[in-house]
């Protein structure tokens, strides 16, 4: 018999027992981060250094993660699917959150315009600024 000394250095596993909403709710919030840490690695791409970014990094780190939690997710729900039409709960909840993803994916690209386009203009100010000398 194993003492509950022995125990404490293996992990427990945490068991969630979630309603069909709240398990849509959850994998949105899951693709949400994926779509986030991808966004993140696209951006490190774009500056057009071929060594990997941080943003690499950070995604190679992360998302095997996440991506082992949808699946996770996605097993439980397979195993306690009874009827189809118990599945629309979970779909409403998950529509819910992607479609908040793709609003903050709109507001941030404004910003990251905005920023773009005032950091262009310091840009010409600078240089208007150093030709006028």
């Amino acid at each position: 018999m194993t003492s509950p000394e022995g125990r404490r250095d293996r992990a427990q596993p945490v068991r969630l027992e979630l309603r069909r909403p709240e398990a849509g709710t959850l994998l949105g919030a899951l693709a949400w981060v994926l779509g986030a840490l991808q966004i993140m690695r696209d951006r490190g791409h774009i500056e057009g250094n071929d060594e990997p970014s941080e943003f690499d990094e950070i995604y190679q780190r992360l998302a095997p993660r996440i991506e082992r939690l949808v699946e996770q997710v996605g097993k439980a729900r397979e195993a306690t699917m009874t009827r189809p039409e118990f599945e629309e709960g979970v779909e409403h909840a998950y529509t819910e959150v992607r479609e908040a993803f793709e609003a903050w994916i709109r507001l941030t690209a404004i910003d990251t315009l905005g920023a773009a386009l005032v950091a262009g203009l310091d840009e010409d100010d600078e240089d208007a600024g150093e030709g006028g000398r």
